[in-house]
């Protein structure tokens, strides 16, 4: 998964498909879109679940990171003389 600053609102790319969140200050009237091929479908119901699954993806994303540079840093195995 590609993030482009999702708390700004910007589209995350979800493999083929592209999701666009709804602006951050909009009514609840307004649902953010998924899109493949150029054919956007407005996301009515699923929205929250799909925002909130970006969200803990990218936490783990960010927490797997930062455990594989820290791990990288240290050898695993003494090195032999």
């Amino acid at each position: 998964m590609t993030e482009a600053t999702r708390k700004d609102g910007w589209a995350v790319t979800l493999g083929p498909y592209t999701y666009i969140p709804a602006p951050v200050h909009s009514s609840a009237t307004v649902n953010g879109t998924l899109t493949k091929g150029g054919c956007p479908v407005a996301l009515k119901v699923t929205e929250p679940v799909l925002r909130d699954f970006i969200d803990r993806m990218s936490a783990l994303e960010k927490d797997l990171a930062r455990r594989w540079i820290s791990a990288t840093d240290w050898p695993a195995f003494a090195l032999a003389e």
